[in-house]
């Protein structure tokens, strides 16, 4: 009774604040974002050819592990403690945050220089001008990432906007002049990653003075440390579920059918980056939510969007599996077409890990990390049990199979979860006193 009228009281002004807040601003540039991409990786299959396009596929699953660890370490704790914090207090905070992440992108950098170094000894797979640059583009990757969410959460869409035009439209365009020119490489991309990204980054001194607070590291550190270090492992855990078993599945089905695999991935890329979107809004209203209607209105709100997203995304996929085989046709050429029930299980795999994400920002927002170490805990099991299993039997099928077996996996433990510990996590939030309205106390 309680949740219900908190809905009835809330609804209109959450469609309110939406409508004229992030929400719009946030679709719109995960679209320009979601387009640029997935031009870009038509661009890159048809320059580089299937054999780099896998080389280039596995360098860009071990960049997305290093989003990962940035997600968890820098950003996330950012967009849910900042949205708590006013004035100089925040102002402190984000300065704080801004020198981690400068600290993180130089240990990044060094980290996979080292380890790329090392494995050159090994097998020329990678050149030594690849390994590094490629380090350069892990290091600048997340800094830019952190300054398009820094904008987000300041309420500044518009330049994150701008930022991210820098990053992805104009790096789009340069790997298409590439290609036309017929000078495209795997070097040439990582250097054009590199140099967008940091002319994104250029854009935060500029507009917002952003500069590296030392003084404050400690105390942010000490603020965010608890739910960095819980949402650190349970990322990592989550991204050997997705991305890591695409590595898996080179040692499977090779590097020409991980990119094939790779490049189908992007039909439904459009779709999954505007998923990616939810990172830059929902921990923020989650947080705002929580302030004003305690865990019930919060709780009210992430099933609301779990509904609605999971339909969404369901009916928008509909198209492009009836037209699939003549999309990857067109797109990558008839090769492609042999991974066609590959693109339609990672479309359901989409689906599926829309409500896994809600659920996880909104257990985040009630510090409840100890789900999500739970939930991927048991979808890496459900992996590792089943992915060279189902690669041996199904080919570039199968991987994917083990993918959407583990994010099922998580979807219903969250649910179970909720449903047992609900009365828990209403009764550490309640509902705040709401006001009274004018007119009844005259």
């Amino acid at each position: 009774m309680e949740e219900k009228q908190v809905n009835r009281l809330r609804l209109s002004a959450l469609f309110a604040r939406l409508s004229r807040g992030r929400g719009p601003i946030a679709l719109a540039d995960q679209m320009m974002v979601s387009a640029a991409n997935f031009a870009g990786g038509i661009v890159l299959v048809r320059g580089l050819g299937l054999e780099e396009f896998g080389k280039y596929s596995i360098a860009y699953s071990l960049l997305l592990f290093a989003n990962a660890l940035q997600m968890s370490f820098v950003a996330s704790p950012m967009l849910n403690i900042g949205p708590m914090l006013t004035g100089e207090e925040k102002e402190r905070f984000v300065n704080g945050m801004l020198t981690l992440q400068l600290s993180a992108s130089v240990v990044l950098f060094a980290v996979f220089a080292l380890v790329g170094l090392v494995a050159r000894l090994f097998t020329a797979f990678y050149s030594v001008p690849c390994i590094l640059l490629f380090a350069c583009c892990i290091g600048t990757y997340q800094l830019q990432d952190w300054l398009r969410r820094y904008y987000f959460l300041v309420n500044k869409g518009k330049h994150a906007l701008a930022t991210d035009f820098m990053s992805y439209c104009v790096q789009f365009l340069l790997l298409l002049a590439l290609w036309r020119m017929g000078r495209l490489t795997l070097l040439l991309t990582f250097l054009v990653m590199c140099i967008t990204s940091v002319a994104a980054v250029v854009m935060g001194p500029v507009t917002d003075r952003l500069r590296p607070a030392w003084g404050t590291l400690g105390a942010t550190w000490k603020r965010c440390r608890s739910l960095s270090r819980d949402l650190l492992i349970s990322s990592q855990v989550r991204w050997f579920g997705t991305q890591g078993l695409f590595l898996i599945g080179a040692a499977v089905l090779g590097s020409a059918g991980i990119g094939g695999l790779r490049a189908t991935q992007s039909v439904g890329g459009p779709i999954y980056l505007i998923l990616m979107s939810f990172e830059n809004v929902v921990p923020i209203r989650l947080a705002e939510e929580l302030k004003t209607t305690g865990a019930a209105g919060t709780y009210a709100l992430a099933k609301r969007w779990i509904v609605v997203s999971s339909l969404l995304f369901a009916l928008a996929m509909v198209p492009i599996a009836v037209f699939g085989k003549v999309i990857l046709k067109f797109l990558y050429g008839p090769a492609l077409v042999a991974f066609y029930w590959p693109m339609l299980l990672q479309l359901a795999t989409i689906v599926i890990t829309a409500a896994t994400m809600l659920w996880f920002h909104f257990y985040r927002t009630v510090q409840e990390t100890r789900v999500m170490l739970q939930a991927n805990g048991l979808a890496a099991v459900a992996n590792l049990v089943t992915v060279y299993w189902f690669g041996r039997l199904w080919n570039a099928s199968g991987i994917v199979l083990s993918i959407l077996l583990g994010q099922a996996v998580i979807a219903v433990f969250c649910t179970l979860y909720w449903a047992r510990h609900r009365t828990e996590i209403l009764d550490r939030y309640p509902v705040p006193n709401l006001p009274m309205p004018a007119e009844s106390l005259s």
